[in-house]
């Protein structure tokens, strides 16, 4: 069913224009208590979202993707276990949260709305922070891959478009969702990208 999995460049070339991206390998920047899984070690060491330094303790900033609403965040590899604090374990206490699964780890975020790639699975599914229990959906995404070439998609055509974004009434202008749609469908199709369009509020 799936056909239309994104590949390497692509997931690239859409992240690009958001900010530096550099390889990161998993034996020098992973601080996780588990496992890094391979495909998201892939994903660091060849498409690399690192973003500006900002200073010794903070280290890379990650990327910032323009959107409607909060913006998407992607963490540089050293700080995508502490990325986890929130979800995993609480983030003052450092205790571990159990209605957190195990087989779950946080690849991005929309304000405190987690992007989350299943371990057993390798797909990414989209938590809404509110919704009072953390429960398995659908999946989003097919792969980490496809997230990336999507957001860095979704961004590029919020900056392309400019103060033109808004209509009237401040919803996204038809114009600018169309072409959305348009540059998600080469890699998820017509309908997913429909779809996509409307979980993203455009």
């Amino acid at each position: 069913r799936r056909t239309h999995l994104a590949s390497t460049e692509q997931a690239r070339a859409a992240l690009a224009p958001h900010g530096t991206l550099e390889p990161q390998l998993a034996a020098e920047h992973w601080r996780g208590e588990i496992p890094l899984p391979q495909a998201v070690a892939a994903f660091y060491e060849q498409v690399g979202p690192l973003g500006n330094w900002i200073n010794e303790r903070v280290g890379h900033a990650g990327l910032t993707v323009p959107t409607a609403g909060n913006p998407f965040s992607i963490p540089p590899l050293a700080r995508l276990w502490s990325a986890q604090a929130g979800y995993r374990w609480h983030g003052i206490t450092g205790e571990r949260l159990a209605a957190w699964p195990d087989h779950w780890l946080v690849v991005a975020d929309q304000g405190a709305d987690p992007f989350i790639l299943d371990l057993n699975t390798g797909a990414i599914q989209f938590a809404r922070h509110g919704a009072g229990a953390w429960d398995d959906d659908e999946p989003l995404f097919a792969d980490i891959l496809e997230m990336a070439a999507c957001l860095g998609t979704v961004g590029q055509v919020w900056d392309e478009a400019g103060e033109d974004i808004f209509a009237d009434d401040y919803s996204v202008n038809p114009v600018h969702r169309a072409r959305l749609v348009e540059g998600l469908a080469p890699l998820i199709g017509a309908d997913r990208a429909e779809d996509l369009a409307d979980v993203f509020g455009w």
